[in-house]
This record gives C-alpha cells, sequence and structure tokens, in this order.
C-alpha cells in the first residue's frame, strides 16, 4: 500500500502534492523524504522541455510588485503561481531571478527571497550582516549535498554546483569568476577578451553546450554575440559566435535568456506583451521555432505597469518546501 500511495503521489501536480501534507503525519514524512522530493524531479524532468516565464511588475490600484509565473511547452501554457515580491529600489543594482533546479531567488538589494514557482511558496533570507552594503548575490545549487547556497559579495548561475560571475580584479581587469558552492573555494578562471570589456556590468552568463558563455543583456540592431568559453586550449579562451535574427518578424526587442542542451539560444521580449512568445533559434541550421504563451484567463497584471520578463528552459515542478 506504501508503494502504491508514493506511486498515486508522484504523478500529482506539485501543488496538489503540498496540499496533502496535512492529510496525516505518515504521508507528510513521505513528501518531505529527500529521496521522494529527489524521484518527483526526476519523473518531471523526463517529460517535454517546458518553459518557465517569469512576468515581474506592479499591480492597480495598490501598485504591490508580483511576479508571475507560467509554464509553457509547444502546446499548452500553465499558469503556476503569483508570488509577491520586494519592489523595486532605485538605489540597488538591479536584482534579476535566479532561477536553480526548480527554485528562484527574487529581491532588490537587502531584500531577497527564495521562492517556489510550482507552489507559489516563498521565504525571506535574512540580511547580510555587514556594514557595507551587498552589491551582488549569486543563487546555485550543490548536487552533490543536494544544498541551496546564496553568495553575497560587497562592494548568474548554473546548477551545477558552481556558480560563475564576472569581477574586476586589482589590476581593473574585468575576469570571469568560479566559486565551488560544495567546497567554497574561489577561481580566477581568465580574463575578458577586449572586445568583451565594454560590456562591464551588462552582460549576463549563460550555459552553452555545458560550457560558460557570456552575452549582452542589451543588443544593438539585429545582431546577437556570444562569447563561449574555451577550455580545451592550454590557457582558456573565449570562442565568439554571432548571428542576426532580422526585428521585423517580431513586435518587441529581444534578449538572450540562455540555450537548450541541443544548442538552441533562448530568446524572449523584455516586457509583456498580448503575443508573447519564447524564441527557440539554432545558429548552426538556421532554424527558429517559437513558443507562444498564452496567458488567457490570467490577465489580472495586464492592467498594471509595463511587465518586465525573465525566461528559464527546461523548468520541472519541485514539491521542496520553504
Amino acid at each position: 500500500m506504501k508503494s502504491l500511495n508514493t506511486e498515486i503521489i508522484r504523478r500529482l501536480p506539485a501543488k496538489s502534492v503540498a496540499r496533502f501534507l496535512l492529510v496525516s503525519k505518515s504521508w507528510a514524512n513521505l513528501i518531505t523524504n529527500r529521496d521522494f522530493i529527489k524521484s518527483f524531479e526526476t519523473r518531471s524532468c523526463s517529460s517535454q522541455p517546458r518553459l518557465l516565464v517569469c512576468f515581474i511588475g506592479r499591480t492597480k490600484p495598490c501598485k504591490r510588485q508580483y511576479c508571475y509565473f507560467f509554464s509553457s511547452s509547444s502546446s499548452s501554457t500553465t499558469f503556476l503561481s503569483r508570488v509577491k515580491c520586494p519592489r523595486e529600489d532605485p538605489e540597488c543594482f538591479p536584482c534579476l531571478p535566479h532561477y536553480a533546479n526548480g527554485l528562484i531567488r527574487l529581491g532588490y538589494g537587502e531584500k531577497k527571497l527564495i521562492c517556489n514557482p510550482s507552489t507559489g511558496k516563498s521565504i525571506d533570507l535574512p540580511k547580510v550582516k555587514n556594514i557595507m552594503s551587498v552589491s551582488k548575490s549569486l543563487f546555485g545549487y550543490d548536487p552533490v549535498n543536494d544544498e541551496y547556497k546564496i553568495l553575497c559579495m560587497t562592494k548568474k548561475s548554473p546548477d551545477d554546483g558552481v556558480v560563475y560571475f564576472v569581477a574586476k580584479t586589482g589590476a581593473e581587469y574585468l575576469c570571469l569568476m568560479k566559486f565551488d558552492l560544495r567546497y567554497e573555494k574561489w577561481d580566477l578562471l581568465t580574463r575578458l577578451s577586449s572586445d568583451m570589456s565594454r560590456l562591464g556590468e551588462d552582460c549576463t552568463l549563460i550555459n552553452y553546450e555545458g560550457k560558460v558563455a557570456i552575452t549582452t543583456t542589451n543588443t544593438t540592431g539585429d545582431t546577437f554575440n556570444v562569447w563561449v568559453i574555451d577550455q580545451a586550449a592550454r590557457e582558456p579562451g573565449w570562442l565568439k559566435k554571432s548571428f542576426s535574427i532580422e526585428s521585423w518578424k517580431f513586435l518587441s526587442k529581444l534578449s538572450i535568456y540562455g540555450s537548450t542542451h541541443t544548442g538552441e539560444f533562448i530568446l524572449a521580449p523584455r516586457y509583456y506583451s498580448h503575443d508573447f512568445s519564447g524564441i527557440l533559434y539554432n545558429p548552426n541550421t538556421n532554424g527558429l521555432r517559437k513558443i507562444k504563451v498564452d496567458v488567457k484567463g490570467s490577465d489580472e497584471f495586464k492592467h498594471g505597469r509595463r511587465m518586465r520578463t525573465m525566461v528559464f528552459w527546461e523548468y520541472f515542478q519541485s514539491i521542496r518546501l520553504l
């Protein structure tokens, strides 16, 4: 009977599983068991890859700021949850959502939280005890110890136990840095090339075919540039990939948000529009496919201010409790 209950619960949506915590103590023990959580996530990962879309903005008339999460595939769109998040502080460097193994970190300045878009549950993070303000924080997942960690620095990230970021060294050079979440050790990988130096803070790190890649968050015209680290060389260097997508095909300006395991770049508009779609572009074949994000019936936020967008690929349901 126990194995039957386990199989039944494993097939349910994450929100339904979370409700069963109140059924009995034995069910609660099962749902919070680490092995069951991992098996639930593995089953979700084995289904059709889905796009996780986060729309961030304020509603009227209360002007509270929320994140609205949608999951979309080539055939359907599902509203996941709405999470209240800290309002943007103009004096703080923007802290865009970071996704790692089913959870997302949100917030601005010292006001940050971790949320589960599958269930809509969240927890506030404690303030960093430091006399200096936190200028940057990174969120990652250590799969060996099954731990989530946040690195805060005074003054983006794969979920394979390592976070990467760009920082200035004492010599004022922009360099790619690495922080191992398991052993909590730093490493300077390589300097940015001369044509990347002008990116400054205006860049984002993505995983491209298992390698660290850097792209700019603001593009000019229809050309996109991506620099992929070449770790096979004696000294790590950069390989530049450039491609163009004709802007007249889309109503909004596009940004790169990541890539798929097959080498397709994930692009999407920076702001919500009624015909919002995620774009998967293959630079090798020049192939392009669209994933429509249909938010019909969930239009509460569409009457507010302009909604910013973040997009993540290969989203899976998680029942991790917060």
